[in-house]
C-alpha cells in the first residue's frame, strides 16, 4: 500500500535550506522562551498595550497599570478635606442662624458638600490619569508642580460648573457668579493642593 506524503513534508522538501534552518531557530526559540518565561513572543500583543493605538481600553488599562494608586488615595483625600474645609469657612463666615441648631437646610447643605467632594475627587483622578500625574514623583519639585496646576486647569472649572448646575452645596459659597466661582475655585484649590501636596510628599 502506497501512503501519500503528508503536507509538512512535502513543504519541507520544496523549502529552500536557509528558510527551514531560519524557521526551526524560530520555532526552538519560541519554545525556550515559553518554558523559562511563560510568555508569548508575539511583537503585536506588546503593540496592543501602546497608548496611541486607537483602543480605548488598552489605553485605560495602560494608564491604570502606571498608576500609583497610593498617590491616587492620597490626593482624593486632600480634595475631600478641601472642599469640606470650603463649606466650613463659608459656614462659619456667614454669622449666627436665625434658628440655633441642624436643620433641614444645612442637611441638604452637608449632604450636597459630601457630593461635591466625591464629584472632584473623580474629577481629579480622570485628569490625573489624562495628564499622568499619578506617574511622577510627589513633592515640590517644578516637573511635579506644573504637573499639579495643569491638572487644576482641567478638573476646576468643570467641577464648579458641575456643583452649580447640581445646585451642591450653598450657591454662593465660592462667588456671587458663576465666573467668580470659578476664578476663585480655582486659585483656592491651586493654595491648597500645592501645600498640601508639598506637605504629605515625604508621608510615604
Amino acid at each position: 500500500m502506497i501512503t501519500s506524503p503528508s503536507l509538512s513534508s512535502i513543504t519541507t522538501l520544496t523549502s529552500p535550506p536557509s528558510l527551514i534552518t531560519a524557521k526551526q531557530k524560530r520555532i526552538s526559540h519560541d519554545s525556550i522562551s515559553s518554558q523559562l518565561f511563560g510568555i508569548n513572543n508575539n511583537d503585536d500583543d506588546d503593540n496592543d498595550t501602546d497608548d496611541n493605538n486607537g483602543n480605548n481600553d488598552d489605553w485605560i488599562s495602560s494608564r491604570l497599570r502606571r498608576a500609583d494608586f497610593e498617590e491616587i488615595q492620597q490626593d482624593i483625600i486632600i480634595c475631600t478635606c478641601f472642599v469640606l474645609g470650603r463649606y466650613l469657612i463659608y459656614d462659619i463666615s456667614t454669622g449666627a442662624k436665625v434658628v440655633a441648631g441642624f436643620d433641614t437646610q444645612d442637611a441638604i447643605w452637608l449632604t450636597g458638600t459630601i457630593s461635591s467632594a466625591a464629584l472632584l475627587g473623580i474629577y481629579w483622578t480622570i485628569a490625573g490619569l489624562l495628564t499622568r500625574l499619578f506617574e511622577t514623583t510627589r513633592g515640590i519639585s517644578s516637573l511635579s508642580l506644573i504637573a499639579n496646576l495643569v491638572n487644576i486647569a482641567m478638573c476646576c472649572p468643570l467641577w464648579i460648573a458641575t456643583e452649580h448646575f447640581l445646585h451642591f452645596g450653598p450657591s454662593n459659597i465660592g462667588g456671587s457668579t458663576l465666573d467668580q466661582s470659578i476664578a476663585n475655585g480655582f486659585l483656592e484649590l491651586t493654595i491648597f493642593m500645592t501645600g498640601m501636596k508639598t506637605i504629605t510628599s515625604d508621608w510615604r
